[in-house]
């Protein structure tokens, strides 16, 4: 069975946040929406081998079976299954969306704390 597993940060008010809204929205009841905060280093390399502590604080990350998605392309990934927001993926899918989102998550992120 494929592993589908969206990593947040749970001390993060914003991420602890979107991740529990998109948990609310998912149509897919296989993923599971996980703090990082409550896994050891061990526990991230056995869910991916690229991931590290540091690099999950930074970004909300999603393992679909060997793929990870960071950031943007997380929320993009679970776009197809959110109750309400499905006919929209396609568009998460346009030229130039991808950079905006980038640049748009970097901005949350760099608020994050003040969220």
């Amino acid at each position: 069975m494929e592993k589908n597993i969206f990593l947040y940060d749970g001390d993060c008010g914003f991420c602890s946040g979107l991740a529990n809204r998109l948990s609310e929205l998912s149509l897919d009841k296989t993923v599971k929406f996980i703090s990082f905060r409550d896994l050891s280093s061990q526990n991230l390399k056995e869910i991916h081998p690229s991931l590290e502590t540091n690099l999950v604080a930074g970004n909300v990350q999603f393992i679909s079976g060997n793929m990870r998605y960071p950031g943007f392309f997380a929320v993009r990934k679970l776009s197809h299954s959110l109750k309400g927001w499905r006919w929209a993926s396609p568009l998460l899918y346009l030229p130039l969306v991808p950079l905006l989102g980038m640049i748009f998550m970097s901005l949350l992120k760099s608020i994050r704390s003040k969220v």
